[in-house]
């Protein structure tokens, strides 16, 4: 795992409350940390609930010694929605890589008409002042492809996998997945990890 100046990988997870951003970061640390390597997860702000804006951050390597992302500096930045990753876009490095759930959920404002959504167009193109590196896709329809739309964060960690940024092996992380989840839930939560893996790998 390298960088510029350390020996460290930056990845910020954003999404809504209630779709599993919190619990993502919970079971890539903990793979992470079964391969043998440092790992340090923060929230940086926002509410759990659902509705609530999230963002997580985890950093791995010898030298990350918290868990907070400087503007400009994750190699990573993972949306479960595209105008929740837009609106931490500033924490990518130029260059980085984004892995975009293109699934909209509306924000409450929106949704009341008090707010506009901006178009998918006026998305990427923002997006674009900081990386082209974009793997946008409907990680909704993949969990709903697995089986349920829960699954939507594993989804997201099989598409994490999948960029290569992180040397775990795909067994390690299958075997974490299936420990995080009761036993009646494992086919749905592995089978959504490997189409998002498939996915991600598809676009290197």
């Amino acid at each position: 795992m390298t960088s510029n100046n350390s020996n460290t990988v930056n990845i910020a997870i954003t999404g809504v409350g209630g779709q599993g951003v919190l619990t993502l970061a919970e079971i890539l640390a903990k793979t992470v940390l079964h391969c043998g390597f440092n790992v340090r997860v923060g929230e940086i702000h926002g509410m759990a609930q659902r509705g609530g804006h999230v963002v997580c951050t985890v950093r791995i390597g010898d030298n990350a010694r918290g868990p907070i992302i400087d503007p400009g500096s994750a190699h990573l930045l993972v949306g479960f929605e595209p105008v929740e990753t837009l609106r931490e876009i500033h924490l990518v490095k130029q260059g980085g890589c984004v892995l975009m759930n293109s699934h909209v959920q509306y924000p409450v404002a929106v949704s009341m008409g008090n707010a506009e959504y901006p178009t998918h167009d006026e998305i990427i193109k923002s997006m674009n002042k900081f990386t082209d590196k974009i793997i946008e896709f409907d990680a909704l329809d993949l969990a709903v492809k697995a089986g349920s739309t829960r699954s939507l964060n594993m989804v997201m960690l099989g598409a994490i996998i999948g960029t290569g940024l992180i040397p775990v092996t795909e067994d390690t992380v299958m075997d974490v997945v299936k420990d995080a989840f009761p036993k009646k839930f494992e086919k749905v939560n592995v089978g959504a990890t490997k189409l998002g893996l498939e996915l991600a790998k598809a676009h290197k």
